[in-house]
């Protein structure tokens, strides 16, 4: 254990002591998140390409008639895109970390993000027949950087809708209490274990690992938008249970 012993913890040395063995342990600490976070990613990025491989080799192998050619070619553009879907998705975090000491402030009405970003992804929910609604509300007034926080609110969004059921409710919610500004995503899919709640925005974290690969995603979505969302100051938090869908609600401070 590489610590400086503090035998004396009142005077100046022993003060030293303390200040760099705290600085050792967040160290410590942030490396072991970078090797988890590394791992993760060549994890990730492995699959597809041993996918990518594989169905390489078989089309090469021996002839095969145009059908199975071309659903050779299609499942290698399928991972393509989900390699581009992850690249994509490790570049937002990248940016958002650098958004710390880069954000473009300005303010912006909460209300007309929802319904710009539902409009965008309106065409997500008809493909599953789901009905998406974003509640009228008068504008709500916050300082941020419309690109990220945008971001945020499209990965939240996308989430709900991928896992609400086919005829299922996605509902956008904007409000204000004090000095707060709110936005809900609600709706009526399979919702979250309690246990699950903090854990869904780690990197990589998959509450049903098998269930999200087969929708495509890899567990980043989330992760990115609490980081959004952290660096305007605000939070997201989670509620729901397993049979009564999830509400996410983005909390903000009010633009003054």
């Amino acid at each position: 254990d590489a610590r400086l012993p503090v035998d004396s913890p009142g005077d100046e040395l022993g003060q030293l002591a303390a200040t760099f063995n705290d600085l050792f342990s967040r160290l410590e600490q942030s490396f072991g998140q970078l090797q988890r976070f590394t791992a993760d990613a060549s994890h990730e990025l492995r699959t597809p390409l041993a996918i990518i491989r594989s169905v390489g080799e078989v089309g090469l192998r021996e002839h095969h008639d145009e059908a199975t050619y071309r659903e050779i070619v299609g499942t290698m553009l399928e991972e393509a895109d989900r390699l581009t879907l992850l690249v994509e998705s490790l570049l937002a975090l990248t940016r958002v970390d650098a958004g710390r000491r880069t954000l473009d402030l300005n303010p912006i009405d909460l209300c007309a993000m929802a319904s710009e970003v539902a409009g965008h992804l309106k065409v997500l929910a008809e493909e599953k027949g789901q009905t998406l609604i974003v509640e009228p509300s008068e504008p709500v007034g916050v300082s941020a950087d419309i690109a990220i926080l945008r971001q945020a609110v499209v990965n939240i969004l996308d989430n709900a809708i991928k896992y609400t059921p086919h005829g299922g409710l996605v509902t956008l919610r904007v409000a204000q209490t004090g000095t707060e500004a709110i936005l809900e995503i609600i709706d009526n899919g399979p919702g979250i274990l309690p246990e699950h709640h903090a854990k869904v925005f780690d990197r990589f974290y998959r509450v049903d690992a098998a269930r999200n690969r087969a929708e495509g995603g890899f567990g980043l979505g989330l992760a990115i938008a609490r980081q959004a969302v952290e660096i305007h100051g605000g939070r997201i938090e989670i509620f729901g249970s397993p049979g009564q869908g999830s509400i996410f609600r983005i909390v903000l401070p009010l633009h003054q």
